[in-house]
This record gives structure tokens, C-alpha cells and sequence, in this order.
């Protein structure tokens, strides 16, 4: 029928804001043009939802009358992502929390229907007041950053295999070894090798966004005031119960200075002192001697800076996903240079 078939068209693609409603004229196959049925006014060829309504008596007031969960109430808008779930838009979400919940319960509704597995919400900080009532509905906290709280909720009946928040924090140690084969260590002023008088390689966390390659050059600019560029990544080491109670991934790599007679300026904030230490005596560091995996990767750096360890290299090439550029470690069978 020509109204049965424009109503589909309607509903598929949510043009009417009372879809409820426009869902029931659908079913009675009433055959007769859209434009004759009674209260439905559309203009233009395809009745855009703005212009598309469906005229009934104004709803009481919440003070009086409860009405039933999301009549007359629109979807929250978004996207499904490639996992059968949905991703609701920050920026579309209302500011005020009876019309979130009011369309957060029209958006269960049909989310469940049309089979819908995971929902994803994330719900900037000016909006918080809206988090309750997420949570009321059975959203959880996946993870939160200083703008937003992102929420998540599992429809099915299934065991919940949504990815649970980063479980890895990144750090980086830079083995830096001049021409008269001196190490670069540094003395913390903050952490936990504080006062211990422990000379040590540069460290630091890889920001979001950062190759390890750029946060171990940055660190030692920032650290020692001595510019280096990157060569090789010569350990890498895994730890758990880190931080925030999250796994560690720790980056040991290799830079060789710019200009290895550049001054050296300790970082005020964090570094007690930085200087050049021959590599005999690094590789004797009795901090590390005595702990079998930092004694490891000692000597990890010593055979690399002998010449007979050539690391792993870091490559970035195009991942063949648009103009996507990563970061590609991998090993190599040349000798080095």
C-alpha cells in the first residue's frame, strides 16, 4: 500500500518524532495517501522530522500525570559502531536531566529491539548532572579524563565483552652514550630514588598521542637540556599493580646526542643533578647490580654500546587506513653501523 510504504520509509529513517504513533498507522494498511490521513501533516517531498508531526492533546504535566516512558520523546542521536553497539553523541546530549532520561528511555527501548549490544555514553563535565540518571538505568563508569565521564551499558543477557578501560601505562629510559662512550645518568629530586644518591638513565611517561620515539627525545631535552635523536629500542620490560593498580610497559631505547659537548642543565623541578658518567662505571652501578632484571637490562645497553647489539628499530609508515600514520618496532638483520 503506498501509506504502508511511506510510513516504513518514515520510520526507517526516523523522520517523524512521534514514531510510536506513526508506527501504529503503519499497521492498520490504511489505503489512502499520506497526506489524507487524519492529524498527519508533512510538507515537502519527504516530511523531514521537523515539519513532521503527529497532532494529539497536549501531554500533562509530569506534576500531575505520569506518562508512559518515552512517548513523544526523540532518540538520543549517534552512530552504531563496527561491534553491533552505539555510540551516543556528546555533543547532541540535552542539558537537562528529564529530558536525557526521558530519551535515554525511548533510546533503550528501540537500542534493544533492534538488537543493540553495547552502549557507549560519554558525558562532559558540564553535564554531570546527567550521570545519575545514567547510572539509574544501568550505565557503569568505564573511565573518566579531566573533560568527561565515559559510560558504558551491556543490553544483552550474554556475558558483558565490552574492552575494559587502558590497562597499560607507558614509560621510556634513555640510554644516552657520547663519543667518549659516557653514559648519560641522571639523580632524581622527586620519586621514590629520592636522596638515595643512585645515578640513573632518564626516565619518564610517553603522552597520549606521543611515539616512544619522540617522548624519550623529549624527556632528555627536558630532563638534561642535552638534544639527542633516537636509534634503537633495546629492552622492553612489563610489570603489573603499577600505578592506579594498571599494568607498566617500560621502553628501554638508545638516542645519540646532537652535540655531545652541549652543556647539560638539570631540570630544576625533578632532577638533583645530571652528568656524564664513563660506561665501566655505569655497568658497575650497584643499584642495579644487585636486582637481576635491572641488571639485565644494564647490560643490554653496555653490548649495545660495544657493538654488538643493534636493538630493535623504529619505523613510521603508513597503516593503509587513509592517510593513518604508526609506529612499527621491529627487528632487523643488518649489522649495525
Amino acid at each position: 500500500m503506498y501509506t504502508t510504504v511511506v510510513c516504513r520509509a518514515l520510520t526507517s529513517l526516523r523522520v517523524c518524532q512521534n514514531r510510536s504513533a506513526l508506527l501504529a498507522l503503519c499497521k492498520s494498511n490504511v489505503a489512502s495517501p499520506a497526506h489524507s490521513l487524519p492529524g498527519l501533516r508533512c510538507t515537502g517531498p519527504w516530511a523531514p522530522h521537523r515539519s513532521c508531526k503527529l497532532h494529539s492533546k497536549p501531554a500533562a504535566s509530569a506534576s500531575t500525570t505520569k506518562s508512559l516512558p518515552g512517548v513523544g520523546a526523540q532518540m538520543l542521536l549517534g552512530r552504531a559502531d563496527a561491534y553491533e553497539g552505539f555510540i551516543v553523541s556528546a555533543d547532541d546530549l540535552p542539558s537537562t536531566s528529564d529530558e536525557f532520561e526521558s530519551r535515554l528511555q525511548q533510546s533503550l527501548q528501540d537500542w534493544q529491539k533492534s538488537g543493540k549490544k553495547g552502549i557507549w555514553i560519554t558525558v562532559p563535565a558540564e553535564k554531570s548532572q546527567l550521570i545519575p540518571v545514567a547510572v539509574q538505568h544501568g550505565f557503569t563508569f568505564h573511565h573518566a579524563e579531566k573533560g568527561y565521564v565515559m559510560l558504558t551499558r551491556w543490553l544483552p543477557t550474554t556475558e558483558d565483552t565490552l574492552p575494559p578501560n587502558a590497562s597499560h601505562q607507558v614509560g621510556i629510559g634513555a640510554f644516552v652514550v657520547n663519543s667518549r662512550r659516557e653514559v648519560l645518568v641522571v639523580q632524581e629530586r622527586l620519586g621514590p630514588l629520592k636522596g638515595s644518591g643512585v645515578w640513573k638513565m632518564p626516565t619518564g611517561l610517553v603522552m597520549v598521542g606521543e611515539d616512544i620515539t619522540e617522548a624519550a627525545e623529549r624527556e632528555v631535552l627536558e630532563e638534561t637540556g642535552l638534544e639527542a635523536t633516537f636509534e634503537a629500542v633495546l629492552a622492553i620490560r612489563q610489570s603489573h599493580q603499577a600505578a592506579f593498580g594498571k599494568s607498566d610497559m617500560f621502553f628501554a631505547v638508545a638516542l645519540k646526542p646532537v652535540d655531545d659537548t652541549q652543556k647539560l642543565v638539570a631540570q630544576a623541578t625533578e632532577v638533583e643533578g645530571v652528568k656524564w658518567m664513563p660506561l665501566e662505571e655505569y655497568a658497575s652501578n650497584p643499584f642495579s647490580a644487585t636486582k637481576p632484571l635491572y641488571n639485565k637490562l644494564v647490560q643490554q645497553c653496555v653490548v649495545y654500546a660495544n657493538g654488538t647489539y643493534t636493538g630493535m628499530k623504529a619505523s613510521s609508515m603508513n597503516s593503509g587506513r587513509g592517510d593513518r600514520v604508526e609506529l612499527l618496532i621491529h627487528g632487523t638483520d643488518s649489522p649495525k653501523l
